[in-house]
């Protein structure tokens, strides 16, 4: 007797399966429905496990060798192959030798038609067993193929209520993603109002990926720590007090060059430095008038150059000044002949600090296109003019995180030299930060 479980898709699979390993007496003694493969039970592929009883015995070759040493029988079980033999002419005429008992009468008789009934009746007999055996096979493989509709539909069923399980936690995910990202155009909202860049927004909002931003986010410390940072590491000053030697303004037109120069000059007057000043705005009627009025009230030397050749004599002759501050007619920053004029002009005053001016009420944009034309210049200082004429501070931390040129000073208002000022990264910082949390 042999028992072994076949793992098989389709109970048509089965049967032909079992007909090939275990014949026509194999018996199907359990059957059940499983899975391989999928993902926390969905997907997988469906099996049938069937689990079948040989009769048919793995000794059997040794047991036939065995009878036929010793024929005498053992058991009253026969094979099929027995009871055919046990039924024929020639098994009597052996067993009637061996016992040497006469043949019985009725053999004689009627000899060929008895045996041919023999035969006959377990010939039909067999027919009839397999006939029977292939509709119990048939019918235990309609009902295989109902109870297989029936577990896959509620296979599916139990996939479709796990997949609906996923579905809502993906959905419940999503709210709580789109909350955040809700607060998040909060954010967005009010440092384009403060007038920051979309690149400067941006690289904010990505520091804040891995919080939880909440509706009362001004109140997050965590987020205004992060801001405060920001806006710190973009923001590099240079100390008013180390400035010596050649100091050259340069800007476009507008942003309050001579004036800045009148305040600056003023303020190293009150530290004793020893200054001079140089124009070579000849372009502007009464330029000179207004920076030679400054000169006088300061009580320093003003010169005025037309040419490259006139700026060198003047700066050959001012070698033993503190500094030396040199203001330059405004350029547009679109108008490439008198860019290259400045360019020549630059080349021969060679200054220590090269400082570009830029208003402070100018949108972010335009400050980065200023920038662009006059980067050829090589400016390596910076100060803002005019910051009482704007509300807000994003485009000036827009634009030192866009250049990286350091900040010198900032000027509010008219008033020489009140209204220039030398801030603190610190001062500058907070005044930004507050101006968007409060």
């Amino acid at each position: 007797m042999q028992i072994k479980k076949l793992t098989v898709k389709t109970i048509s699979e089965a049967m032909e399966k079992i007909r090939r390993e275990f014949g026509e007496d194999a018996y199907i003694l359990e059957t059940k429905k499983i899975k391989k493969g999928g993902f926390f039970g969905i997907g997988g592929e469906k099996h049938i496990e069937v689990t079948v009883l040989s009769e048919e015995n793995k000794n059997y070759q040794y047991n036939t060798q065995k009878s036929k040493k010793y024929p005498k029988e053992v058991d009253n079980t026969y094979s099929l192959n027995d009871l055919i033999k046990r039924n024929t002419p020639e098994f009597y005429r052996k067993k009637e030798k061996e016992q040497n008992i006469s043949k019985p009468s009725y053999l004689n008789i009627e000899k060929e038609p008895s045996d041919k009934r023999s035969k006959d009746d377990l010939t039909e007999f067999i027919k009839t067993s397999r006939e029977i055996s292939s509709k119990i096979d048939k019918s235990a493989e309609a009902f295989y193929h109902r109870y297989n509709e029936k577990e896959s539909s509620e296979g599916n069923i139990k996939d479709s209520l796990k997949l609906e399980e996923l579905m809502n936690m993906v959905k419940q995910l999503n709210k709580k993603m789109e909350a955040n990202n809700f607060y998040l155009q909060d954010i967005k909202d009010k440092l384009y109002e403060k007038s920051y860049s979309r690149t400067f927004i941006e690289s904010f909002l990505n520091q804040l990926n891995d919080l939880k931003v909440e509706e009362n986010w001004k109140n997050q410390e965590i987020i205004r720590t992060r801001f405060e940072k920001k806006l710190y590491q973009s923001l590099e000053i240079l100390n008013f007090g180390d400035i010596k030697g050649k100091v050259m303004f340069i800007g476009p037109t507008g942003v309050g060059k001579t004036t800045t120069l009148a305040k600056i000059a003023a303020n190293l007057k009150k530290m004793n430095k020893k200054i001079a000043l140089i124009t070579i705005d000849t372009y502007r009627i009464a330029a000179t008038d207004q920076l030679k009025t400054y000169a006088d009230i300061l009580g320093v030397s003003l010169h005025i150059c037309y040419t490259p050749s006139d700026l060198q004599i003047a700066l050959e002759s001012l070698l033993n000044f503190d500094v030396i501050l040199i203001d330059t007619a405004g350029r547009s920053h679109k108008n490439d002949l008198q860019m290259g004029e400045l360019k020549v002009f630059k080349d021969v005053v060679e200054p220590d600090y090269n400082t570009m001016l830029i208003s402070s009420n100018t949108n972010c944009e335009d400050m980065m296109h200023i920038y662009d034309n006059f980067s050829f210049l090589k400016p390596n200082a910076l100060i803002f003019t005019k910051i009482d004429e704007t509300s807000s501070f994003g485009q000036l931390f827009s634009f030192l995180e866009y250049s990286r040129v350091p900040l010198l000073g900032i000027t509010n208002g008219q008033r020489v030299p009140e209204d220039l000022k030398f801030p603190s990264k610190e001062w500058l910082t907070h005044a930004a930060v507050e101006e968007v949390f409060k």
